[in-house]
Parts: C-alpha cells; sequence; structure tokens
C-alpha cells in the first residue's frame, strides 16, 4: 500500500504561507508519506456577480498552480512524488499540459502521477473561454 497526504492549501492562512508549505512537505517526507496531492481550479465564481451560487469554493479561494508548486517542492525533496488530483484537463492546452508535466517528471526524477479529470463547473469554463458541453471529448 502505497500512502500519501494532501495538501491542505485551502485551510485558512495556510496556502498564502510558503514556509508552511514547504514545512508540511518536507515533514511529510520525513514521516515516510509517499506522495503528496493536490487539486486545482483556475478560479472560482465570483458568488456577488453568480447569485445563487452553491459551489465548494469561490474565486477567493487559493488553488496553487500545481505545476509550478511541484516543481518548487520537487527541489526541496528527494523521495516525495506528486500527485495531481486533478487537472482539469479541458481547460488547458493539452499539448502545453503535456509539456509542463514532462518537464515536470524529468526535474523531480520521475516523481510526477498526473491526474487528469473533465471539470464540472460551467462558470470556470466560461471565464477561459471554453466550451463546457465538449470537455468529456477534448479530455
Amino acid at each position: 500500500m502505497r500512502i500519501g497526504v494532501s495538501l491542505p492549501q485551502r485551510e485558512p492562512g495556510f496556502g498564502r504561507d510558503i514556509g508552511a508549505i514547504t514545512e508540511f512537505a518536507l515533514a511529510a517526507e520525513s514521516m515516510g508519506y509517499e506522495h503528496i496531492r493536490t487539486g486545482e481550479h483556475v478560479l472560482g465564481a465570483n458568488d456577488a456577480s453568480r447569485p445563487g451560487w452553491k459551489g465548494p469554493y469561490t474565486h477567493a479561494d487559493l488553488w496553487h498552480e500545481p505545476f509550478v508548486l511541484f516543481g518548487y517542492l520537487a527541489a526541496l525533496t528527494r523521495t516525495l512524488e506528486f500527485a495531481t488530483s486533478i487537472v482539469i484537463l479541458p481547460q488547458r492546452q493539452t499539448a502545453l499540459v503535456a509539456k509542463q508535466a514532462a518537464a515536470l517528471d524529468l526535474v523531480s526524477g520521475g516523481r510526477l502521477r498526473l491526474g487528469i479529470g473533465v471539470g464540472w463547473n460551467p462558470v470556470e469554463f466560461e471565464a477561459l473561454g471554453e466550451d463546457f458541453s465538449t470537455r468529456g471529448r477534448r479530455c
């Protein structure tokens, strides 16, 4: 069994504190966790302009860009693997994601596990100029 830990980036104050993120990752590695995982959203809905919004996050919630964050953490760790759970692939250019993932896997010494998904939030797709109705096919 491989046991990992989720980065609590949305905890109040934690996500904006790079020192706390660094300590968390180093502690996870020293305790023997095999991987650290994080989800991602490019942006959230502004509930002030979306009456009735019931999503679990808004534009005020912090979501780190996983390739950048994991690139930083890869330089600080030796054995910890990095798992995206998930990258919302149809919101991004597929070839660019492939290049970013390959680069991260290279600089981390093969420690990336790339998880992708189709996404569920039409607000994100609209803001990014992507077609929500074709997200599965594009994935």
